[in-house]
């Protein structure tokens, strides 16, 4: 008996042990039990130990098998005679009248090996995971992996989050400051200057559509709607970005280096940031000119915006301005690159240095930042004179 044991336990072990056997195993268990065994990791190997389980599982099988064959084979006979009892002489059961009471008790075997059956099930199912499931490790790794996984997720929706509100903060946040302008000097110029008015309102109507157009597709990346189309802003884009700046009343001069060649996300980059530092102007500068400088050099783009101050107004003027300017240090930083803004004796200056060959998340060999910069709308430059 040992030895029939043994040999069972050997031969359940070397049939697992075959590939594809324990596959079958848990497919087998998922359709007649509905036990939900989880998949192995993937790109994982089957460790040993995996392998003996799946072969306690096919003993545990094999064992509660035999016994309900067994009781099967009982039961059946035993409600035959049960049945005839009164008809046939089984000693040293009684016959005839006297053997009443086998009748009744015929009813028991068969609902009592159909209830085994049901309770081999159940143990069957309860034990599936435990033997047919990936190794403890693998498990806890997968779980782990799942958890990191879950995480990063939790961190794309954050960082996509605050993207948006970048985005609307820049095409937005200038298109009203433009309109603003507008409509304070057209107020102002009313009676005076019909043609002045006429151009403050067509530039207000067109700034606002413009606006539109990044709301739209900012909107848009929240619904998922890849139809959306993109508003494309960057260096290329820089004239109508001035001609609204000026037509807001900016007295602006500007010495740019052509843009050909600049890297794209760099040329993105530059272009929301002189938004952002036109912007600060309109609202925050004091009358006098605001001169915007482009250069290039073998080290990068360097660019340069200066506009007047008064003393004494730096600290709360630094304030105002800090919100904005701490996004663009964050983008710029991700290319490698620099910006500051402080004042310089009676000039407000800021300055930003992007590197020939951006780095991070949004330079070579970052699909994944890359991406994020295709997809998100550039901020608003579309304002005509």
């Amino acid at each position: 008996m040992v030895g029939l044991t043994v040999t069972v336990v050997l031969l359940a072990i070397g049939v697992t042990v075959l590939p594809g056997v324990r596959e079958l195993l848990i497919a087998a268990a998922r359709a007649l039990l509905g036990v939900d065994l989880p998949d192995d990791p993937a790109g994982s190997p089957v460790p040993l130990t995996t392998r003996i389980r799946a072969a306690g599982w096919l003993l545990v099988c094999t064992a509660l098998g035999a016994v309900s064959a067994a009781a099967l084979l009982v039961a059946l006979p035993v409600t035959v005679a049960l049945v005839a009892t009164p008809w046939e002489q089984y000693p040293p059961l009684p016959t005839g009248l006297a053997a009443w009471w086998t009748a009744p008790l015929a009813l028991l075997p068969v609902p009592a090996v159909l209830t085994a059956l049901a309770a081999a099930g159940a143990l069957q199912a309860r034990l599936a995971p435990a033997l047919l499931g990936p190794d403890p490790g693998q498990r806890r790794a997968a779980e782990l992996a799942e958890q990191l996984a879950r995480a990063h997720r939790r961190a794309d929706r954050q960082a996509e989050r605050t993207r948006l509100a970048r985005e609307l903060h820049d095409s937005v946040g200038h298109a009203l400051t433009v309109s603003t302008m507008q409509a304070a000097a057209a107020a102002e110029l009313l009676s005076t200057d019909p043609s002045f008015v006429a151009r403050a309102l067509d530039a207000i109507a067109t700034t606002g559509r413009a606006a539109l157009d990044d709301l739209d597709h900012v909107l848009g990346l929240l619904r998922d709607d890849g139809d959306t189309p993109q508003p494309v802003r960057d260096l290329d884009s820089l004239e109508p970005l001035l001609a609204s700046a000026r037509a807001a009343g900016l007295d602006l001069h500007h010495d740019v280096d052509p843009a050909a060649g600049v890297p794209a996300v760099v040329s993105r980059e530059a272009y929301r940031l002189v938004q952002e530092g036109l912007t600060n102007a309109l609202r925050h500068a004091d009358p006098g000119p605001v001169e915007l400088r482009l250069r290039r050099s073998g080290s990068g783009l360097h660019l340069t915006i200066t506009n007047t101050i008064t003393a004494g107004g730096d600290g709360a003027r630094e304030r105002r301005v800090g919100r904005g300017l701490a996004g663009a240090r964050e983008r710029v930083a991700l290319l490698g690159g620099t910006v500051r803004a402080a004042p310089d004796g009676d000039r407000w200056v800021l300055h930003a240095r992007f590197p020939s060959t951006p780095t991070g998340p949004s330079g070579p060999g970052s699909t994944r930042g890359t991406t994020a910069e295709e997809s998100s709308p550039t901020t608003h430059g579309r304002e005509p004179t």
